[in-house]
């Protein structure tokens, strides 16, 4: 029986529900470091890198045949050897872009007030329930995306609009002309954040196309960073680029800050709660990432036939490669930025231009 597809509109669902665990881990302190009070300037400055990210995707796969996603095209652009090749090196970095993602997640539980457990425990179940969903149906997941998202962006909205209260014009202001080059180069750690949603461009062979597909995505992302525009903005705004700067989690700090007296306090320990819906749409989408990988590599007959082995490389990865948080920082802030650069935009962009000077339809 065929594997019924998903759409355009879930595979976007899926992307921003994962999207926002690392958003909460990478932005806030990555761009106030960076830029300080106009450090929310640069998911606007981002814009036009992301949306060219966008073009390129859509070109290098939109010519070639139904059910060809990122990892079906390596072998038809690139040919039978530098396709395997460049398989292998995407399923290395895939493993380890999920055993980082795992062992941070696991910490977040730790660092938030989950400390009666050690990490591992947290590792063993989060991917205990990705690897349930990525052996699944794929329109499952893409179902659970659709829901998780709506989830979360309620949750966030909620977030922001009571947070918005809080704000203090003068964590804000001034923004002179000079500040631009700062926000400039704060573009660096948006869009290492906007390198997590390529993983997604390899279940596009599993996509049931349709002609707004093209559309939809380009609205998806410039909402996509006005939305990190104004989570930036309201953060900065709560607690200031310096206090932002020396704290670890600081969107949750920010949402310690926020409630209703006589209705609602402890707000952030729903908020936490119910982020883990984003920790396991962004595990989940990577395990079958690199399963889809796994298929086109070595010739499997189904993508979730690799779900096992994919989930006990990443458990070893994550328990066996890092020594404590610091390491696990210290890796993020630096090789899983470049990669994230290096394969969420490079990658695709090498491959367009060697398709096109082979003549490969793209």
């Amino acid at each position: 029986m065929p594997e019924t597809p998903i759409t355009m509109r879930q595979l976007l669902a899926v992307i921003f529900a994962a999207l926002l665990s690392p958003a909460i881990r990478v932005l806030p302190g990555g761009v106030a470091q960076a830029a300080g009070e106009a450090g929310w300037l640069s998911p606007l400055l981002a814009l036009p890198i992301a949306l060219a990210l966008c073009w390129v995707l859509f070109q290098l796969l939109a010519p070639l045949p139904p059910g060809t996603g990122l990892a079906e095209a390596c072998p038809l652009v690139l040919g039978k050897i530098g396709g395997k090749l460049a398989l292998a090196l995407c399923l290395l970095w895939g493993l380890l872009q999920l055993s980082v993602t795992v062992r941070m997640c696991g910490q977040r539980f730790l660092i938030t007030g989950y400390r009666n457990r050690p990490v591992i425990f947290y590792i063993i179940v989060l991917l205990a329930v990705a690897l349930w969903m990525a052996r699944g149906k794929l329109a499952a997941f893409g179902r659970a995306g659709e829901v998780f998202h709506a989830i979360l962006a309620v949750t966030l909205g909620i977030v922001l609009l009571l947070a918005a209260f809080q704000m203090e014009p003068e964590n804000l202001l001034p923004i002179w002309i000079e500040n631009l080059p700062a926000a400039g180069a704060a573009v660096v750690p948006v869009l290492s954040l906007l390198g997590y949603a390529v993983p997604g461009a390899f279940l596009a062979g599993r996509l049931k196309r349709q002609d707004k597909d093209r559309s939809r995505a380009f609205r998806w992302t410039v909402w996509l960073c006005l939305l990190l525009s104004v989570l930036l903005l309201v953060a900065l705004g709560c607690l200031g680029p310096d206090l932002i700067s020396r704290v670890e989690q600081p969107f949750f700090v920010m949402v310690k800050g926020i409630g209703v007296q006589g209705a609602f306090q402890r707000v952030e320990s729903v908020v936490m709660a119910l982020w883990v819906l984003s920790d396991l749409m962004l595990i989940g989408m990577l395990v079958l990432s690199a399963c889809a990988v796994s298929k086109v590599l070595f010739g499997l007959k189904r993508a979730q036939s690799a779900a096992l082995p994919v989930a006990a490389v990443t458990l070893a990865g994550s328990v066996f490669l890092f020594q404590d948080a610091f390491a696990v920082e210290r890796f993020a802030d630096g090789i899983l930025t470049a990669g994230n650069l290096a394969f969420g935009f490079g990658f695709p962009l090498l491959l367009l231009v060697v398709g096109k000077i082979r003549g490969k339809s793209v």
